[in-house]
């Protein structure tokens, strides 16, 4: 399996639209979330410049590589063999594949992996920033929420449509 780069493009934008709609003055967050983030009215109306949006996307854009490898676990052939495309055509590692390979690409294995990554990656990360920044449970809570949907949506993206057949 290789990745199909369009795929992980598409995903990248998850959390633009997610934040967009979690965020927003009358959806979830709201003004609530305005006022732990000591974000006032005045920065949220100026718009964010064009090389902060570009960056966004870049790491949006990593996000979901590594949701990839993460998710799709013929990537783990593909390393073990050099990642040469022709050598996943033969001997173990095309047996591997005729027995294994697809079988895990569901929309309930994305849902999995995008809890797991969420579990051991963003609570992790989202905790230190709680702790040493001071913040609230209640700030800490609003972006695990956000991040558990937004890498979860990604995973099940990915896991359905994220990998191409070699």
């Amino acid at each position: 399996m290789t990745p199909n780069f369009l795929v992980l493009l598409g995903t990248a934008f998850i959390p633009f639209l997610l934040a967009y709609i979690w965020f927003h003055d009358s959806v979830f967050g709201g003004k609530r979330w305005h006022a732990m983030a000591d974000m006032s009215t005045e920065k949220t109306a100026s718009p964010v410049k064009p090389m902060k949006l570009l960056l966004s996307l870049l790491l949006n854009a990593l996000l979901a590589f590594g949701i990839y490898n993460f998710s799709i676990h013929e990537v783990g052939v593909f390393g073990m063999v050099g990642a040469d495309a022709n050598l996943m055509k033969t001997g173990s590692a095309a047996a591997f594949l005729a027995e294994y390979g697809g079988k895990f690409h569901t929309f309930s294995h994305g849902l999995a992996h995008g809890f797991a990554a969420t579990l051991l990656y963003a609570l992790p990360i989202l905790g230190y920033v709680v702790i040493f920044e001071k913040k609230s449970s209640t700030y800490f809570w609003v972006y695990l929420g956000y991040w558990f949907i937004s890498i979860t949506l990604m995973s099940i993206v990915i896991c359905l449509w994220g990998a191409v057949p070699v």
